[in-house]
């Protein structure tokens, strides 16, 4: 796959050279095999960004990027085994690491780099992903800053954050879709990510919100010339199903494989979305709680009727800072018998916890304070 011209490396016309010059902040590439992914991550690092770090989720895995690595930088980069670290020419430097288990994005917390590199997103969490770009940064004025990610279909139910996070490219349901390399634009407001129009700043709570740009851009094995001469395609065709359509075609809604140790299957939680109404069929029975106590977490409430779950009611932790503001949102709303379970982990025994009116099942005595009627409680050992 050599793209090699007087010892820089070029990428491939195509996909490859749409995602090298892709204005996203963060961009994600690939979908199929053979697109040349980990070409154009190292590709930009020797020729875009001046400070780059490449991640895949374990350090074993790093073994194939640091052979391509040799052989796209030449001799005049050097490499520290040890650091794990490439000095490139014209002062670049490119990082390889790993986050082989949670919490170990945590070591790399404040390392500023203006490419943040990630190979087989679908490998990595969403919330280590998101630690990670954190620190998408240059102090060099005018510096380029971006996040690149490459990758196929996720094969199991933990990567799916992947398609939620590039829904408008890659889910299918979405009200909005969004064609292959076209800019869209996120912001967080409220602590809630939505999309936004533009990337016009705006001004919200007196809060200066600058939006970040994402795209996708699609590649397959057929947009490697080198990897089709070399018959790729074949050993990519002679895949089972449902990794053939992933691999070969990079369909993100090809059927996953659910983790060995998941409890509950994801076809069994999709039967079960697709069979909600919206109309609960009887009166409430129950109530279940999560409490926030202030702070930017959310109260959460979570009402049952029979075996019907009814979309979650969210209160900020500012309208809910003890247990009297909870039973102030909750009491109104409690026309009929029923219970009301709460998380409370010692909130009860706590001064300003749960008021006893609404009262919980909780591990301290295992009890179960039901509520009758708003005004009556009844204790069941």
């Amino acid at each position: 796959m050599d793209r090699l011209l007087a010892g820089i490396w070029v990428p491939l016309p195509g996909p490859q050279r749409a995602a090298y010059d892709s204005e996203a902040d963060v961009l994600l590439y690939g979908g199929a095999a053979g697109g040349g992914k980990t070409d154009l991550l190292l590709g930009l690092a020797l020729g875009r960004h001046r400070r780059s770090i490449l991640f895949r989720r374990e350090f074993a895995q790093l073994k194939g990027i640091e052979d391509r690595a040799r052989d796209m930088m030449g001799p005049q980069a050097s490499y520290s085994a040890t650091r794990r670290t490439w000095r490139l020419p014209g002062g670049r430097s490119l990082e390889l690491g790993a986050v082989q288990r949670p919490g170990d994005e945590r070591k790399y917390q404040g390392r500023p780099h203006d490419l943040k590199a990630f190979d087989e997103i679908t490998h990595f969490t969403e919330a280590q992903f998101r630690f990670l770009i954190g620190w998408n940064r240059s102090a060099e004025s005018g510096r380029r800053c971006r996040v690149v990610a490459a990758g196929n279909p996720p094969t199991s139910a933990e990567g799916d954050w992947v398609i939620r996070y590039w829904a408008p490219w890659l889910d299918r349901q979405h009200p909005n879709p969004a064609a292959p390399g076209e800019l869209r634009w996120f912001a967080t407001v409220g602590g809630k990510e939505v999309e936004v129009e533009s990337g016009r700043p705006f001004l919200h709570d007196g809060e200066r919100i600058e939006p970040r740009s994402r795209s996708f851009i699609r590649a397959r094995v057929d947009d490697n010339p080198f990897l089709v001469a070399a018959g790729y395609r074949a050993t990519l065709q002679a895949l089972p199903e449902p990794l053939r359509s992933q691999m070969l075609q990079g369909d993100f809604a090809a059927k996953q494989e659910d983790d060995p140790w998941q409890i509950i299957p994801t076809q069994w939680i999709l039967a079960a979305q697709a069979r909600w109404q919206a109309t609960p069929p009887g009166p409430l029975d129950a109530l279940g709680v999560d409490v926030a106590r202030g702070g930017r977490d959310r109260t959460v409430v979570a009402p049952r009727h029979g075996v019907w779950f009814g979309p979650l009611q969210a209160f900020a932790g500012s309208e809910t800072p003890d247990g009297g503001a909870v039973v102030a949102r909750l009491v109104p709303g409690l026309t009929t018998r029923a219970a009301v379970q709460i998380d409370v982990i010692g909130e009860c025994a706590q001064p300003g916890g749960i008021d006893p009116r609404l009262g919980a099942r909780h591990a301290h005595d295992g009890a179960d304070w039901r509520l009758l009627r708003p005004d009556r409680l009844s204790r069941e050992p």
